[in-house]
């Protein structure tokens, strides 16, 4: 079948195949829950990215763009961090970053100072117009998930939170996890 015809003649929200008997029949050596866990995570963070980016357009920015300025804003008063942290924060390079802190810089959403600690390095500081551009756009993708989510109990949504956060330190390579965690 071509994927077009699928997605013309599938009603809308129903998937065009099973994806539990796809991968069980595409990759039987593969344990499912890694691979369903995988493809389900890949799903998700594809809606999820497509949510940011239409909350973003308004306010011109890109994600890594964004994704600065809320590395900033959660780091709390006075909102300072150097590039090589937001780098490893935000998981982009050393040259990645660059060219998003000079188009958020000229933007006046951020202003980069003399580290006091190094007069050699540099820091970057949320501006006062740079919060306001990081806090908006996160209140409205709260509020626009909390009510795609509003139907899932509070504890299940706490349990699913707590699961994907637990994930992190098994996936994210910055992370090291001993022995008796990674039975656990």
């Amino acid at each position: 079948m071509v994927p077009n015809e699928a997605s013309e003649s599938t009603p809308r929200g129903t998937p065009p195949f099973d994806l539990h008997e796809a991968v069980n029949a595409r990759l039987p050596d593969v344990d499912q829950n890694v691979a369903l866990l995988h493809l389900t995570l890949l799903h998700l963070g594809r809606i999820v990215e497509s949510s940011i980016q239409t909350v973003l357009a308004p306010e011109g920015l890109e994600i890594s763009e964004h994704s600065v300025l809320t590395a900033l804003w959660f780091a709390g008063p006075p909102h300072t961090l150097s590039p090589t942290q937001l780098s490893q924060v935000i998981l982009q390079t050393t040259s990645g970053m660059s060219k998003t802190l000079r188009r958020i810089e000229g933007l006046g959403l951020i202003q980069r100072v003399a580290d006091p600690g190094d007069g050699r390095a540099r820091l970057v500081v949320l501006t006062a117009k740079g919060r306001e551009t990081a806090e908006r756009p996160l209140r409205q993708l709260a509020s626009q998930w909390t009510t795609q989510l509003q139907d899932l109990p509070n504890d299940n949504l706490s349990d699913i939170t707590k699961a994907v956060w637990s994930l992190v330190p098994h996936m994210d390579p910055r992370f090291e996890i001993s022995a008796a965690e990674s039975s656990a």
